[in-house]
């Protein structure tokens, strides 16, 4: 290797919360450390969640004195793998994931308990917990950046200026609109930042404080490999820069690539419709990356991760069309529902994990999806007193949504069945009226993130206008780099790849499997950066 080219201990690709917390366990634990992000801010994919931390067992849940026992924690967690966990790897992130929460505490991240925020499957399945395991960051104001205040990218759906706590308490997301308008317009003002964006933000704080570099814009063209062993990075231009201990991979997943995303995932709509809240950054490079060298690309099937979005088009030139993912707030509000082409509905509009088997359905004479294309119906009820598109309730409705004065009308406008939506929406009507909802139990689930009204998540849809809007599920990135326990990635060969890990959405979510445990992916960023860091020094 040419002499002068710039060596660090540890390099790691990407800056969301998988590579920011990577790089700062490899310099806590005296490793110098380079950052490199291929997109001119930080942030990735983290920023759009909602920033919780799933993690059972952990000392803040115990300080609270709410009790947990590892054998529920495992027996929650293979009920989420649904048989497709790698068991070693799960039960690492049990046992680890803890002690990583601490370790990043100590760190200076401040970390506070979720409450009244359920596990997703609390009442359903064993080993489920009421609150205790959902733990998220204290707001923390982007001023504390300094000169990077800008340099994290900026989420557009996501009420941000609010812990999730908060966001339940103050009435769910769906009415924000009645939240406290001074609270918010003081803590816009400073620049308060919860959520996903509030812990990249605490991340990078703590990256800053410790003076890690971190290198905006650079592109890495392939990984170096010296006698099997992973050593550096060459970047775009030739520049080559090598690594004692190792490489991580936290480049995120494939939300952005539009190839990658119909080939792996295979539903209808998602390489023609926006699927994603991913900068487009986010186009798969740690497949390409760890592919090329024979890293294994694991895809879990039936995975239940995806949801449902819409698309409204630009009002001004210019503008980009807005993606809006649904699941969260209409979805999960009275007034709405969702229907196949058949004008039917097909499943628990409120809870999308049950929805995901349904929107796979598919007729092998008419050769295509039973429920995809589906489509959002609501009336003025819903848009009167709910947010539409990420806009305040009793806000327009965008010009670009179809609506009529009657729900055959509707119907027609939409290409769906009208004797279908019609007969569907009397039908619901009876179960909106009788507050439960008999063919699919709409909102008997316990988790949520948006306040249900009066009558739950049922509410009749009967007052005109009518409003259709079309959906298409989003990315959900099933597929990605198998790593073990110890985030090393592994070969074609079933070896480790010497020198070459990886974490967050870039890695195979083989820890959980199909299911969904929000949010198990940024417990998993963290543990398995900060383990693979204690791998490079021989201390796991």
């Amino acid at each position: 290797m040419p002499g002068d080219t710039q060596t660090y201990d540890v390099i790691v690709l990407g800056a969301g919360t998988a590579g920011l917390a990577a790089g700062l366990a490899a310099h806590e634990k005296g490793l110098s450390t380079l950052i490199i992000e291929k997109a001119p801010v930080v942030g990735g994919v983290s920023v759009h969640s909602y920033g919780l931390i799933w993690v059972g067992c952990n000392h803040i849940e115990a300080a609270a004195g709410i009790a947990d026992a590892r054998d529920e924690v495992i027996e929650y967690m293979r009920f989420i793998g649904g048989g497709q966990i790698d068991e070693a790897k799960m039960l690492a992130y049990v046992d680890r994931t803890p002690e990583a929460l601490k370790f990043f505490e100590d760190c200076g991240i401040r970390f506070k308990l979720v409450r009244g925020v359920t596990d997703h499957y609390y009442g359903t399945a064993p080993g489920g917990h009421a609150e205790g395991r959902s733990i998220e960051v204290e707001l923390i104001s982007g001023h504390e950046l300094g000169d990077w205040r800008h340099k994290v990218l900026e989420p557009h759906d996501v009420p941000a200026y609010v812990t999730a706590e908060e966001q339940v308490n103050w009435g769910g997301i769906n009415n924000f609109a009645n939240w406290d308008a001074n609270i918010v317009a003081e803590r816009k003002a400073r620049d308060m930042r919860g959520k996903g964006y509030g812990l990249v933000t605490h991340f990078l704080k703590a990256a800053l404080d410790r003076q890690i570099p971190i290198r905006l814009g650079c592109v890495v063209d392939h990984l170096l490999v010296e006698e099997g062993r992973v050593c550096g990075v060459a970047i775009m231009g030739g520049e080559r820069l090598l690594a004692r201990k190792g490489v991580i991979l936290a480049t995120g997943g494939y939300h952005a690539n539009p190839r990658l995303t119909q080939e792996l995932e295979g539903l209808p709509g998602l390489a023609n419709e926006p699927s994603s809240l991913a900068p487009d950054s986010v186009t798969g490079d740690a497949i390409v990356l760890a592919g090329e060298i024979g890293g294994v690309i694991r895809k879990v099937e039936n995975n239940l991760k995806f949801q449902l979005a819409y698309t409204i088009a630009p009002e001004k030139d210019g503008d980009l069309p807005l993606c809006v993912h649904a699941g969260i707030v209409e979805l999960c509000s009275p007034h709405t529902m969702v229907v196949n082409r058949k004008g039917e509905r097909f499943a628990d509009e409120t809870f999308f994990q049950g929805m995901a088997p349904a929107l796979r359905a598919y007729d092998p004479i008419a050769r295509h999806h039973l429920n995809l294309p589906a489509w959002l119906i609501f009336d003025s009820s819903y848009a009167k007193a709910y947010s539409f598109a990420n806009r305040a309730a009793g806000s327009d409705i965008p010009a670009s949504v179809p609506r009529a004065n009657d729900v055959r009308e509707l119907a027609g406008m939409l290409g769906v069945s009208a004797d279908g939506l019609v007969a569907t929406v009397a039908r619901y009507n009876e179960f909106a009226r009788d507050g439960v909802d008999r063919d699919f139990h709409r909102g008997e689930n316990k988790w949520r993130l948006a306040k249900l009204g009066r009558n739950g998540s049922l509410g009749p849809i009967e007052t005109a206008p009518f409003y259709g809007v079309k959906l298409h599920p989003t990315n959900s990135n099933s597929t990605g780099v198998l790593a073990d326990a110890m985030g090393r990635v592994i070969h074609h060969r079933r070896r480790p790849i010497p020198g070459l890990y990886t974490s967050g959405y870039a890695a195979a979510p083989t820890e959980s499997g199909i299911g969904y445990q929000a949010s198990i992916l940024l417990a998993a960023s963290m543990t398995f950066s900060y383990l693979a860091v204690l791998d490079m020094l021989g201390e796991t």
